[in-house]
C-alpha cells in the first residue's frame, strides 16, 4: 500500500476504512464535516487520517449562530482511492439536486 513505509498509521486507517466500504458495498462515506456552532471542533478526520480523497459540500445553514448570522454546515464525501470520478459524480449530482450552496451573509460576493 502506498505510503505504508512512511506512515503505518495512515496505511492502517486506509485499510480499515476501505474494508468497511467493501463490507458494505459503498462507493462513498458521507458524514457531517463541521461544528456549526464553534470554530474549534471538526469532524473532518477520515480523509487526512487515511489519505483517501474527499470533497465537502454544503448541506444547509443553522439558525442564528456566531455573530447572530446563520452558519453554513457541510457534508464530507469520502471516496475510494483512484475512484475520484465516481464519488465526485455522486457529490455533483447531490449538489445539483439540492442547491444548498448559498452566499454567506457575512461574506457577500466580491464586487
Amino acid at each position: 500500500m502506498r505510503g505504508s513505509r512512511k506512515n503505518p498509521q495512515l496505511a492502517a486507517g486506509k485499510t480499515l476504512v476501505t474494508q468497511l466500504m467493501d463490507d458494505n458495498d459503498l462507493d462513498a462515506i458521507i458524514y457531517p464535516s463541521t461544528n456549526a456552532y464553534g470554530t474549534i471542533g471538526t469532524n473532518m478526520r477520515l480523509s487526512p487520517n487515511t489519505g483517501m480523497p474527499a470533497v465537502t459540500l454544503p448541506m444547509g445553514t443553522t439558525g442564528a449562530g456566531q455573530g447572530g448570522a446563520a452558519v453554513g454546515v457541510n457534508l464530507e464525501w469520502l471516496g475510494r482511492d483512484f475512484s475520484e470520478g465516481v464519488f465526485l459524480g455522486l457529490a455533483y449530482d447531490s449538489e445539483q439536486a439540492t442547491h444548498y450552496r448559498t452566499t454567506p451573509t457575512l461574506y457577500p460576493a466580491l464586487g
